[in-house]
């Protein structure tokens, strides 16, 4: 690779750097990759390096880097700021020693010093060149730099050193164009020299040509590059698969981490006795991913069968000695959830009701049990409004939903809250409606996740989210800035998709009024104004992401304190509809125009009897006729055909503005004249504030 500067061929090189550990946790690899990357940027700007195609790999045993840069710092001139220009020169303009000690520090002459204004005043300024040096006089320290800035979420020191890094560091490779770049971290010396694999290739060995660095390493056992490992082990597991007429369970989450437990990725295919599958699948896959890192396979009816596949740290050859012991620790973690689960289901779900009594949810909110009974009284609320003839079902849904956090299997397996909940009920003989509830009660659990599929869930869902905001809410710990220790922005957004999804007939000021109320706060209305505000927040976030229009989402977002939520998605719906499929400026610019002059205080009804200009009845008439149409349409979510409706006004208006003088002298006239006004913002503001809109 070739670069121009000034004129000059600069010719540039690969740097390699590779730090070499003991086993990384595969959790910090991903994040170390980013972090590597982004610091040697910023450490390679900071000295003028000029580089490109920056890589950065990792295995359990190692971080690399690789970037070409070029051979020559780029030159520079640095501004060095003096003293202000009345102290620098006397009265006649000659300089003062102060002017002259400065100019004399920084090696240049006095006549050569800038002026420069900073604040309110003048001061001299020294332009000094910096010149540039070989990039293998720069790397030294820059890579020292950037080892010993690299951070973890959790770092270690050993021996009697000061140093803190993720894991040991047992030899660091760093060359530049084939040559070692010098430097030192604590006792350790960089060189040339790398290891492969821990077991399969031990030895040391050279790399004299860093462009042959990867292929060396996998001469050597060691797969460097994460994305090649995880098509390995996706390709492996697949083709695996595929031989017991199976498909991979997928799980993006287990195929990242695996990728970073190993060196050398070798899927190996195992099985378990038939008989546990009779356990829920949920908790066999959790079992096999959780503790053993196995991915589950499926039949082609999505049924688990009694196969998995292990990923392996060795060579093929080795296979059958990694089955069998994959095999053989697998069926006592089974046998565990099988324990759990069959004395789980000794005790009814109805029956842990006393316990919850027991467990403190939070010290100021009481114990699980009240935060059940809250939750059973805002879902029938909600079921009253939405789905009645559901009620009791919700009901007994809600009483139950926090019963399974005290089985074994939960607390086990925290991870399966709510879908153990779901499997006990059916085993309680509750129905499937009540146990389908259970098993979607923390759905969506992230933003873009699914949301329940049923009625009894979503209800249940909602009104736990709800208890949790109103709760927090009144306790003060609303979000602040990043800190979020409660995940509330996670449930509001939950709470939103669930809303504008179900098309129920629910405002959230009265939601929060309702989650409140167990409280009997006297700030009541105070924390609702907050919670409210809160959710126009998350709402402008998701309909952003969504794609719809900032000036869209402003016109309506106010009708989210008054209307469903629902009803707001329909609005911004039609909103997009109209601007595209109709001469939708035009029209925007008449209903600016009314926003423009129309009082923001009461006034008196339109008296036709002080029309004086035709303008005036023929505006007055063709308002008063669509009216009620218009109510019709949006009692009906019909936005869109409202606002084609609303449209037609669009003449009427501009020959009103452009033949009648609002403003008479006659305060009565004028003041009829602006209840007109009034009346067409009144009914555009049924659909949207016009006035936000571009």
């Amino acid at each position: 690779m070739m670069a121009n500067t000034d004129d000059k061929t600069i010719q540039s090189a690969l740097l390699l750097l590779e730090i070499g550990t003991e086993e990384i946790p595969a959790r910090f690899l991903s994040e170390s990759l980013v972090k590597m990357k982004e610091l040697f940027g910023k450490l390679g700007a900071e000295s003028r390096l000029s580089f490109s195609s920056i890589k950065t790999y990792a295995t359990p045993r190692r971080l690399t880097l690789l970037a070409e840069v070029e051979a020559v710092q780029r030159a520079a001139e640095k501004e060095i700021w003096g003293p202000p220009v009345n102290v620098a020169f006397d009265k006649e303009g000659a300089p003062t020693k102060a002017a002259e000690a400065f100019a004399r520090t920084n090696g240049v002459e006095v006549g050569r010093l800038v002026r420069k204004e900073k604040g309110k005043g003048a001061y001299l300024i020294a332009l000094v060149k910096e010149e540039a040096h070989k990039t293998e006089e720069v790397l030294p320290e820059v890579l020292q730099k950037l080892v010993l800035s690299l951070t973890f979420p959790k770092s270690m020191r050993w021996g009697s050193s000061d140093l803190r890094f993720v894991r040991p560091i047992h030899w660091i490779l760093a060359t530049y164009g084939n040559k070692r770049v010098p430097f030192e971290i604590d006792g350790t010396r960089s060189g040339t020299m790398t290891r492969g694999h821990r077991f399969l290739a031990p030895a040391p060995f050279e790399i004299r040509d860093s462009r042959s660095y990867v292929n060396l390493l996998r001469n050597n056992f060691v797969i460097v590059d994460p994305e090649e490992r995880k098509r390995i082990i996706l390709e492996g597991s697949l083709r695996l698969a595929s031989s017991v007429n199976a498909s991979l369970v997928e799980d993006e989450e287990l195929l990242q981490h695996a990728a970073f437990l190993v060196e050398y990725p070798t899927p190996v295919l195992g099985t378990f006795p038939a008989a546990y599958l009779a356990l829920p699948r949920e908790l066999l896959i959790t079992v096999m991913k959780g503790h053993q890192k196995y991915f589950a396979l499926q039949d082609a009816l999505g049924k688990l069968t009694n196969h998995f596949v292990v990923i392996s740290n060795t060579k093929q050859d080795n296979q059958d000695t990694i089955k069998k012991g994959a095999e053989r620790v697998i069926k006592p973690r089974f046998e565990d959830a099988r324990f759990y689960y069959d004395t789980d289901r000794k005790v009814k779900l109805e029956d842990r009701l006393e316990e919850l009594k027991k467990v403190i949810y939070h010290e100021k909110l009481g114990t699980l049990y009240e935060k059940s009974r809250r939750i059973a009284s805002l879902a029938e609320f909600i079921a009253e409004k939405c789905c009645p003839e559901k009620r009791e079902g919700i009901k007994t849904a809600a009483l139950l939903a926090k019963t399974d956090l005290l089985s074994g299997v939960v607390r086990e397996f925290p991870e399966l809250q709510g879908i153990m909940g779901g499997y006990y009920a059916g085993s309680d003989g509750l129905s499937e409606e009540v146990a389908k509830a259970l098993s979607e009660q923390y759905l969506p659990a992230f933003s873009g996740d699914r949301n329940p599929s049923t009625d009894m869930g979503a209800v249940v869902s909602l009104s736990d989210k709800l208890d949790n905001l109103a709760s927090f809410f009144m306790l003060g710990q609303a979000p602040t800035g990043s800190e979020d220790p409660f995940a509330l922005r996670r449930q509001a957004i939950g709470a939103i998709s669930i809303l504008v999804e179900r098309k129920c007939p629910l405002v959230i000021e009265e939601l929060f009024e309702r989650a409140l109320h167990p409280f009997g706060i006297p700030t009541m209305q105070e924390v609702v104004r907050e919670l409210v505000k809160f959710f126009e927040q998350r709402l402008d976030f998701l309909f952003q992401n969504a794609g719809y229009p900032f000036d869209a989402i402003t016109a309506v977002i106010h009708f989210a304190r008054e209307a469903p939520l629902s009803a707001l998605k329909e609005r911004l719906d039609a909103l997009q509809r109209f601007r595209q499929e109709t001469d939708s400026a035009s029209f925007l610019l008449a209903v600016k125009r009314v926003s423009n002059i129309a009082p923001k205080e009461d006034v008196p009804p339109v008296d036709i009897s002080l029309f004086a200009y035709e303008e005036e009845g023929h505006l007055y008439r063709a308002v008063e006729d669509i009216t009620p149409p218009i109510h019709t349409l949006i009692r009906s979510d019909n936005y869109y055909d409202a606002l084609k409706l609303l449209a037609t006004l669009k003449e009427p208006i501009n020959r009103f503005f452009d033949k009648v003088l609002i403003m008479d002298k006659d305060e009565k006239i004028k003041s009829n004249r602006l209840s007109l006004v009034r009346n067409i913002q009144s009914l555009a503001h049924r659909i949207a504030d016009f006035s936000k809109l571009a």
